[in-house]
């Protein structure tokens, strides 16, 4: 394989059909320039031009490069495709989901250029039966969700925004908890190549990626651990005095299909509003109907050239786009859709399944059956593949109007479509546009002057056009200062300083005082990270302080899972749990806005801030943190369909036991009576719903008299299945688990509320590492598992390219990990506190299928039966046990780290291992790979005297901040995939 086979690479992976499919000719030439000299740090590629093909050349390049040694090769493994806007309508990972599904089709087929690549691809993970590529859309991390990688050899190409991969880069991932934040860190600052798409917009994140690949330099490193991440920067406005920038050649204007794209004209009238400063709501009333006004006249206009025109109205604030929404989506003959990036993953991907197709660029003949209104915010800016046959835009700053333009006529097919920008005037005392800043009014001013005066329909009228096309763009725009105040202005991130550094890299615990990461991210005077909240339909109102334990136990019974959160700012969530309506939001990850203050007569709502079983609370208003993963009762209201409605008073759909089903692949079913209307196809079905209300009624009195849940699950599931109403995806479910499947009592078997059936396949996927629930799965014992785990570790290091020594110090890591679990109060837990069982079995147990880890409840009973204190860490009990037998690290080459990858195998201990009350282990004899053990007392680790603290700060300036970090990702993820594959 070499590097000319590119072209042919692309073709098939492009061309499923007779018809082929070549690459542009930029796209061959970068391919070439990548195979021979590595990535230049910046693409300039307008929109359009095929810049997501970058990952198509990433990945042929990691194919490329298998034949070398590990240690040799440049070519990342992990392709993250980053944008500064929540995806919506994602090209990106489209493409990058039918290059999965293409590569997989050719293993199958086993022959040709493609079927090479993916065979390649597949060596690369070193796992028996792996795919050559997995996707990863990276969307907001929740408490206990495992790592977004399983595998850390597996080539992967990760679709993500700025705040999620930056978050995640700098220790401090938004969602994730303390105990995963060094994962994800390794995870993407090691073996990773970074496109910044639209890199233009992230000016502040691109100068913070410049700060870190210093610190992952060999300055502040004794040995330098994988290869540090890659950037590489697309825009259409490079930054000045950048030396690397790859441009689009005479070749690609002249192409047959690329050319059209980038010389077509797209004239846009521009229309001035006058608006009252002094009545916000005047002036908010024009502009929507000006707004619903010309998108209705552009329909009439379109649907002279086409039965069904597809017309993009572009906005700037999320309650703009929901009313001008509101108004068209009643219109005669027409559809209207409603897209933001303030929406629940879930209604996104079911509203995708049914609009996509209607407007997609390239989209068939017949495709869109009605004419149809698509009202966006930004979101639609970046990485979103419509093609809109007319567009009306809010006037914004001029790179934003450029994205929005690039939504219009898209692939150049149409000789003429008509847009429109509207400018509300406020004079010269009007205020700073909260996003876009001056630049939106300069924009406007430069715009008027750039403008040539066209004829109207009617005699004598007469309106400013500019032209929006590509090449006409290039000609007219000013360089240097005049540019620059054109575009959204960004403050500069805050220069990250070694000791920013030193108070990122502890994560566990973490400083009481840490730097602000939004700043990094987004620059200054930027807004925290948001809020994900979360609805459940099995938590009634009212909640409060009394009922936490409940709240806990319901939610921890299913917990959350990332489909089902919607990130809103942390302000507007305090002002809606206060009973405010917060709808003044724009669609700008990072930026700032005003808190709204408290409604007076208004009864605050508490939310459960959810971190877990064992940390969750409920919080007032008043309470909620930037961060926060919060859980309501669905009656609260706030969402609909379409996303963040404030003014809502709906219940909320509960989603929690699809997302888990599409998430985990595992079938969960939840019975309680609030969710019980959702089974039912239709209102009509009333009577079905009063009757399972009652059944269910029924059902918990009878356990509550002692009968057994189990006899009544089956009775009741068949009951349930001789309803005709019944919705066929809960049916299908129903019968999945009328064959197999466990029940749980929720929140307690005192106070039964509700029950969750789940199916008795095992998936620990699921399930972290940042408590023990994770060695409640199946029946393991304790030495094939930590065998197991070194052997998998040194796999992974090896094929790496980590130095011999480095790979025998992770598999003595990865062997010895877990020997504190022989602890004998730890035993008798897994024998669900029964310490005779555990006696009696006579084997060490490394995980347990006695109890549901789903059972927080009997989990923690167990525990307390067992003896084993709340909170205790069998991993620092490895960590003394293997010091005390000094023979267990003969052949390690680096015995302060094999300690320290042993003891933050959890992710604890960075730098301080938690303090609790702990009386030890009593007197604790075993046997473990031929060798006789002991150990009695406590650990002591916890102690500011035990030199762990000081271990960890010695192994950071060996191994840099990031390489440590994924030295111990190296046997984290050994462990969670050893643990998933069983023995």
């Amino acid at each position: 394989m070499k590097a000319a086979d590119f072209k042919a690479f692309f073709s098939e992976l492009h061309s499923p059909h007779e018809e082929k499919v070549w690459p542009f000719p930029w796209q061959e030439r970068l391919a070439k320039r990548v195979a021979e000299q590595g990535w230049t740090a910046v693409l300039d590629l307008p929109t359009s031009a095929g810049k997501t093909a970058a990952m198509d050349i990433a990945l042929f390049h990691l194919a490329l490069e298998v034949d070398k040694p590990p240690s040799k090769r440049q070519a990342p493994r992990r392709i993250f495709f980053i944008v500064d806007r929540r995806l919506v309508v994602d090209e990106a990972y489209e493409r990058a989901c039918r290059i999965r599904d293409r590569l997989s089709s050719a293993l199958t087929v086993g022959h040709g250029i493609l079927a090479e690549v993916a065979r390649r691809l597949v060596t690369l993970s070193a796992e028996d039966g792996a795919e050559p590529l997995e996707v990863i859309r990276l969307r907001g991390g929740l408490p206990r969700e495992r790592a977004f990688i399983r595998n850390p050899l597996q080539p992967a190409i990760i679709v993500t925004t700025v705040d999620q991969v930056g978050s995640r880069l700098l220790f401090r991932g938004y969602g994730v908890r303390e105990f995963m934040r060094p994962i994800h860190a390794g995870l993407v600052g090691i073996d990773s190549l970074l496109i910044l798409d639209e890199a233009h917009l992230s000016r502040p994140f691109v100068e913070t990626l410049q700060w870190v690949r210093r610190y992952q330099s060999e300055a502040w490193a004794e040995h330098v651990v994988g290869k540090p991440s890659t950037v590489v920067q697309m825009t259409a406005t490079p930054p000045p005095g950048e030396a690397e920038v790859f441009s689009l050649s005479n070749a690609d204007w002249g192409h047959p299909i690329l050319g059209p794209r980038l010389t077509r004209t797209k004239q846009a009238e521009l229309l001035k509003l006058t608006g009252d400063k002094d009545s916000p709501e005047v002036t908010r009333r024009l502009l929507l109907e000006s707004l619903v006004g010309k998108a209705r006249s552009l329909m009439t206009t379109t649907l002279e050239t086409s039965t069904a025109p597809v017309v993009g109205v572009v906005v700037n604030r999320v309650s703009t786009a929901r009313e001008v929404f509101e108004r068209l989506r009643n219109e005669d003959g027409s559809d209207a859709l409603l897209l933001t990036g303030r929406i629940r993953p879930f209604e996104r991907d079911e509203l995708l399944k049914e609009y996509f197709p209607r407007m997609k660029a390239g989209r068939t003949a017949g495709a869109n059956p009605k004419p149809l209104y698509v009202v966006a915010t930004q979101t639609v800016e970046v990485g979103a593949d419509l093609d809109f046959d007319a567009l009306l835009t809010e006037a914004a700053a001029l790179d934003a109007l450029r994205q929005r333009f690039g939504r219009l006529n898209r692939l150049g097919l149409r000789e003429q479509s008509p847009s429109v920008i509207v400018y509300m005037d406020l004079g010269k005392a009007g205020e700073p546009d909260p996003v876009y800043g001056d630049a939106l009014t300069e924009t406007w001013k430069w715009m008027e002057k750039v403008a040539v005066k066209s004829k109207g329909k009617k005699p004598k009228e007469y309106m400013n056009v500019m032209d929006f096309g590509i090449e006409r763009m290039r000609a007219v725009l000013p360089a240097g200062e005049d540019l620059v105040k054109l575009l959204t202005p960004s403050a500069p991130a805050p220069v990250l300083m070694p000791a920013h550094v030193d108070l990122l890299a502890q994560t566990s615990p973490p400083p009481m005082v840490e730097p602000e990461i939004a700043l990094y991210l987004h620059g200054k005077e930027t807004q925290p990270e948001d809020v994900q909240v979360i609805w459940r339909a099995d938590l009634q109102e009212p909640l409060g302080p009394d009922d936490e334990e409940d709240v806990v136990a319901t939610v921890a019974a299913l917990p959350p899972d990332s489909l089902e959160a919607l990130s809103i700012p942390v302000w507007s969530v305090r002002a809606w749990l206060r009973g405010n309506w917060p709808e003044e939001i724009a669609d700008v990850e990072g930026r700032s806005e005003q808190e709204e203050p408290a409604r007076k007569g208004q009864q605050p709502r508490y939310a459960l801030c959810w971190r877990g079983p064992e940390h969750s609370r409920l919080v007032s208003p008043d309470e909620v943190q930037s961060g926060d993963t919060l859980v309501v009762p669905a009656s609260y209201g706030g969402h609909d369909r379409f996303g963040w409605c404030p003014s809502s008073q709906s219940p909320v759909k509960d989603v929690a036991d699809h997302a888990n089903w599409l998430r985990r692949g595992k079938h969960a079913l939840r019975i309680h009576r609030n969710l019980i209307p959702q089974w039912f196809e239709s209102e009509s079905t009333s009577d079905d719903v009063s009757t399972v209300v009652t059944m269910v009624d029924d059902l918990l009195a009878r356990y509550t008299d002692g009968e057994d849940l189990s006899a009544l699950c089956d009775e009741l599931i068949g009951q349930l299945l001789r309803l005709p109403g019944l919705k066929a995806n809960i049916r299908d479910v129903l019968f999945t688990l009328q064959e197999s499947r466990r029940e749980i009592v929720y929140p307690t078997a005192e106070n039964p509320q509700g029950i969750l059936l789940r199916s008795r396949q095992f998936i620990e996927k699921e399930f972290t590492d940042e408590d023990d629930a994770a060695s409640l799965t199946r029946e393991v014992g304790l030495d094939s598992h930590c065998k197991g785990v070194g052997e998998l570790a040194r796999t992974f290091a090896t094929h790496i390219g980590l130095p011999d020594g480095l790979a025998e110090d992770v598999f003595l890591a990865g062997k010895l990990h877990d020997l504190g679990k022989a602890d004998p109060r730890f035993q008798a837990w897994l024998w669900g506190g029964d310490r005779m069982a555990a006696k009696r079995s006579g084997t060490l147990l490394a995980k347990s299928g006695v109890m549901d880890p789903n059972d927080h409840v009997a989990r923690r009973v167990a525990r307390e039966r067992a003896g084993f204190p709340a909170g205790a860490r069998h991993e620092c009990y490895s960590v003394s046990i293997v010091s005390s037998h000094n023979h267990l690290l003969d052949k390690s080459h680096d015995r302060d780290l094999v300690l320290y990858l042993i003891g933050t195998h959890h992710g604890r201990g960075r730098p301080l291992m938690p303090a609790i009350e702990d009386d030890g282990i009593e007197s604790l004899k075993f046997e473990f790979d031929g060798l006789h053990l002991e150990f009695n007392g406590t650990h002591q680790l916890e102690r500011l005297d035990s030199g762990w603290s000081e271990r960890f700060w010695r192994l950071i300036r060996r191994y840099g901040y990031w390489g440590l970090a994924y030295l111990e990702t190296i046997v984290r993820l050994a462990d969670h995939r050893r643990s998933e594959l069983g023995q």
